[in-house]
C-alpha cells in the first residue's frame, strides 16, 4: 500500500507503514566521558549541569545510556535504532518514575528516526511519534541500583516520628 501528497507542485509517494513498537532500553553509563562532560559544563557556570553533578555525587541522580528502538511493518518489517549516552535522570525508589523520565528523554531522538524512515521511503511525522507510548526497559544493573536506592527515604519525605 502506498500513500502520497503534493508538495511544492511535485507529488511525493511513500509506502504506508505501521509502528509495532517504540521502546527505549536504559542502562547505566559509567563512562568517564559522561561525568567529565557534565563537570566541564558546570565549570563554565551552567547551574543546571552543576545541579546534576551535585545530585550525581550525592547518589540522587544516575547517568544513563539509552537505545531507542522503532519497530515498523509495511511491505517488510524493519527495525531502526538510535543510541546515545550521558543522560542524567533523578534516581527514585519507584522504577516507573525513572521510566517516565527515560520516556521523555527518548523523544529527543524521534526526529532522527523519522528522517531515517523517510530515507527508506516511509513517512512518519515526528509529532506522530511524540504521541506514541514509549515502552521502557531497564537493564538488570540499573534495576539493582534503583533497588539499593529504595533503602533511602524518597526526596521530600519526612520522618513521622
Amino acid at each position: 500500500m502506498t500513500g502520497g501528497c503534493p508538495l511544492g507542485g511535485r507529488w511525493y509517494t511513500w509506502r504506508v507503514l505501521s509502528v509495532q513498537r517504540l521502546s527505549a532500553h536504559a542502562r547505566l553509563d559509567d563512562s568517564p566521558g559522561a561525568l567529565a562532560h557534565a563537570k566541564a559544563e558546570a565549570a563554565t557556570g551552567d547551574e543546571s549541569w552543576q545541579q546534576w553533578v551535585e545530585e550525581y555525587q550525592r547518589g540522587e541522580a544516575l547517568i544513563l545510556r539509552l537505545e531507542l528502538i522503532l519497530e515498523v511493518s509495511g511491505r517488510e518489517p524493519q527495525v531502526l535504532r538510535s543510541s546515545g549516552g550521558g543522560f542524567f535522570v533523578e534516581s527514585d525508589p519507584h522504577a516507573p518514575k525513572v521510566e517516565q523520565q527515560i520516556a521523555e528523554l527518548a523523544s529527543g531522538d524521534f526526529a532522527v528516526l523519522a528522517r531515517e524512515l523517510t530515507a527508506h521511503g516511509h513517512h512518519l511525522d515526528v509529532y506522530e511519534l511524540g504521541e506514541m507510548y514509549v515502552h521502557v526497559e531497564l537493564d538488570e544493573e540499573l534495576r539493582r541500583r534503583l533497588a539499593a536506592h529504595r533503602g533511602q527515604a524518597p526526596k521530600g519525605a519526612t520522618d513521622p516520628a
